[in-house]
C-alpha cells in the first residue's frame, strides 16, 4: 500500500543530508526523536519552505513561485498542485490536529499537520475518509515557536503505537519564511473540506492547485498567524479538475467561497475573530474556512465554472 509517511521520509532524509545549504538545524533528543529547525534558531529559505510543503502533503503535492501585485506592492505567491488531493490535502496537510494541552505564552494553540495525521486520524478533517497509512516511521509538521521536547514525542509516538524513535518532528513558526510559506499553501486544503461539508464527493476531486500571496513576515507569531490566514481566505484561490455531473458543481458554486453571503462575519479583521475565539482558529465556527475563489474543469462534460473573486482592500488593511 502507498505510504505518505515513508514517501515523506524520502525527503526528510535529503534535508537532513542537506541541512548547511538549507540554512535548517537538526538534533535528537535523548528518547531518540528527531527534531528539525526549520526557523526557529535557524532562518530556512525558499527551498527548505518548498520541502516542508511538500512534505507535510506526503509527497503528493508540488510547489513552486510567482509574484503577486497588490497595487504598487509586489508579493511573493506561493503556487500549490495536489494530486491524490483527499489524501494528500485532507489526510496530511490540513493543519488539524490541535494539542490545547500544549498552548503556547503567545495564546495560540500548536497545530499538527503532515502524514502523521493519516496513522492517527485523531481530529474531525481526517476522520471520514477511508486512508489509513501505517509505518514504524512517522512524520510530523509542527507550527510553534518553541521547539518540542520530550513530552510531546512521546505523546506522538504513543498515539502512532510506536517508538519515539520513529517520530521525526519538522518545525517553523508562522513568523519564518518557511512556516509562512506552509501556511499560505494551503489554500487547497481549506478549500477541499468547504467541499466536503457542502455534501459534495470530494472523491470526485481528480487533481487540484491553489494560490495565494505570501504576506510581509512578522516576527510576532500572533502578527503572523492573522496575516496568513487573511492572506489565505481573502487572497487565495482553489482550481478542481473533477470528474461529475455539471449540476453537482452548480449546487454548490455560490455557496463555496468565503463571502458576504457564506458567513455574516466576511470583512471583520480576522485578528479579532481570532481574539474572540481564544487563540484556536477551530473555535471559529461560523466563518466560512475557504478561499474568495475557484475554479472547476468538468472532465466528465469538458465544461469550465468560476465563481467569486479576491478583496485586495481586506489584504491592504491587514498590513
Amino acid at each position: 500500500m502507498f505510504s505518505v509517511n515513508k514517501e515523506a521520509m524520502k525527503m526528510v532524509k535529503k534535508i537532513i543530508e542537506d541541512k548547511e545549504s538549507l540554512n535548517i538545524g537538526v538534533s535528537s533528543l535523548k528518547n531518540g526523536s528527531t527534531v528539525i529547525d526549520m526557523g526557529i534558531n535557524y532562518p530556512g529559505g525558499w527551498k527548505a519552505a518548498q520541502y516542508l510543503t511538500e512534505i507535510t502533503m506526503g509527497g503528493l503535492g508540488l510547489l513552486n513561485y510567482d509574484t503577486y501585485r497588490l497595487g504598487e506592492l509586489e508579493l511573493p505567491q506561493v503556487n500549490i498542485y495536489a494530486d491524490k488531493p483527499v489524501i494528500a490535502c485532507l489526510s496530511c496537510q490540513l493543519s488539524g490536529w490541535a494539542l490545547p494541552e500544549f498552548k503556547n505564552d503567545a495564546g495560540i494553540v500548536p497545530l499538527i499537520s503532515g502524514p502523521v495525521r493519516a496513522i492517527v486520524k485523531e481530529d474531525k478533517f481526517a476522520k471520514p475518509f477511508s486512508y489509513q497509512d501505517k509505518s514504524e516511521r512517522v512524520v510530523v509538521v509542527l507550527q510553534d515557536k518553541v521547539l518540542p521536547g520530550e513530552e510531546l514525542t512521546v505523546y506522538i509516538a504513543k498515539k502512532c503505537k510506536i517508538e519515539p524513535k520513529g517520530v521525526f518532528i519538522l518545525v517553523a513558526p508562522t513568523g519564518s519564511l518557511v512556516g509562512l510559506v506552509d501556511v499560505i499553501a494551503r489554500t487547497l486544503e481549506t478549500s477541499m473540506w468547504r467541499l466536503h461539508e457542502l455534501g459534495f464527493d470530494v472523491n470526485n476531486v481528480i487533481s487540484a492547485w491553489g494560490k495565494a500571496p505570501l504576506p510581509p513576515i512578522s516576527k510576532n507569531e500572533y502578527i503572523a498567524m492573522i496575516r496568513s490566514n487573511t492572506y489565505i481566505y481573502y487572497g487565495g484561490t482553489a482550481g478542481f479538475v473533477v470528474n461529475c455531473k455539471d449540476e453537482d458543481i452548480v449546487r454548490i458554486l455560490e455557496d463555496i467561497t468565503l463571502s458576504p453571503k457564506t458567513t455574516k462575519q466576511y470583512g471583520i479583521p480576522f485578528g479579532k475573530l481570532l481574539e474572540e475565539a481564544g487563540g484556536n482558529i477551530f473555535n471559529m465556527t461560523e466563518f466560512c474556512h475557504n478561499v474568495t475563489k475557484v475554479n472547476f474543469y468538468n472532465s466528465f462534460t469538458g465544461n469550465t465554472f468560476v465563481y467569486g473573486e479576491n478583496d485586495q482592500k481586506m489584504l491592504f488593511e491587514c498590513l
